[in-house]
Order: structure tokens, then sequence, then C-alpha cells
């Protein structure tokens, strides 16, 4: 009983050590990305960079939650709430794709729908549950149970 519970321990402290090398990896990248980005005058790999670090980072805070690691579907959870938000935190960087490769018609390039998804978009904090809600979709550990 108390070797299991130092294992639990040790794993924990494993993944706080996993998330502190993941931040500064990350932070490393970005830096890198923004360097780039203004010496090429070029925002758009800045602006995928985040998405995808945030998605990462939603992933991984996931590996903690997870309590069982056998595949049992959440599709409540997935369509309801992973999929909504992995489309709402890439549809910033596809209109600016979109936009900067002159394909986006100026109506939609100056809605007040891109001005909105830029203001979420720039939170960071959609990608990352994203990334949490997906894993946490297929390793549902809830009970179906729904009492009237």
């Amino acid at each position: 009983m108390e070797k299991t519970n130092r294992v639990s321990y040790f794993i924990k402290f494993i993944w706080l050590i996993g998330l502190i090398a993941l931040a500064i990896i990350a932070f490393h990248l970005d830096n890198q990305i923004q360097q780039s980005a203004s010496e090429t005058y070029s925002l758009l790999p800045v602006i995928w960079s985040k998405l995808v670090i945030s998605i990462i980072f939603g992933l991984y805070i996931s590996l903690i939650l997870v309590k069982k690691w056998s595949i049992k579907l959440d599709f409540s959870l997935l369509w309801c709430v992973a999929i909504p938000s992995l489309i709402l935190s890439a549809a910033f960087p596809i209109l600016a794709s979109l936009s900067l490769s002159g394909h986006l018609p100026e109506i939609v390039e100056s809605s007040p729908i891109t001005f909105g998804l830029q203001k979420i978009f720039s939170m960071n904090i959609v990608g990352t549950i994203a990334g949490l809600t997906i894993i946490l979709s297929f390793f549902n550990t809830q009970s179906n149970n729904v009492e009237q």
C-alpha cells in the first residue's frame, strides 16, 4: 500500500518536471519564432506556433487527469467541447493565412467576427481547452448514469 502511494507521488513529480521542461522549450521556441518573424516581417508563423503550443499544453495537462488508460469515448465532451474549441482556436490562424494569401473576401476580413476571433485567440486558453478535452473525451472515466 505504501509503495503504490510513493509511486503515485513520484509519477506526479515527474509530470511536474515535464511540465516545467515543456514550458521552457515552448518559451525558447516562441522566442525564436518571434525573432524570425521580426526579421522577415511575417507574423503568420507566430500565430500558428501559439496555436500549436497551446494545444500541446492542453494535451500534456490532460495526462495527469486521466485515471484509466482504456479507450472509452465521451461523445458529449468530444462533440460539445473538444471539436468546437478546436475549430474556434484554429479559426483565426486559418483566417489570417487566407487573408495573407489574398483569398479572403474583404467583407470577411473587416467583419467584427474576425476581430472577435482575434480577441479569443489572443488568450490562448481555447487551444489549451481543446487539447485537454480531446484526451479526456477519449479516456472517459465518468460513469454514464444520469440521476433523475
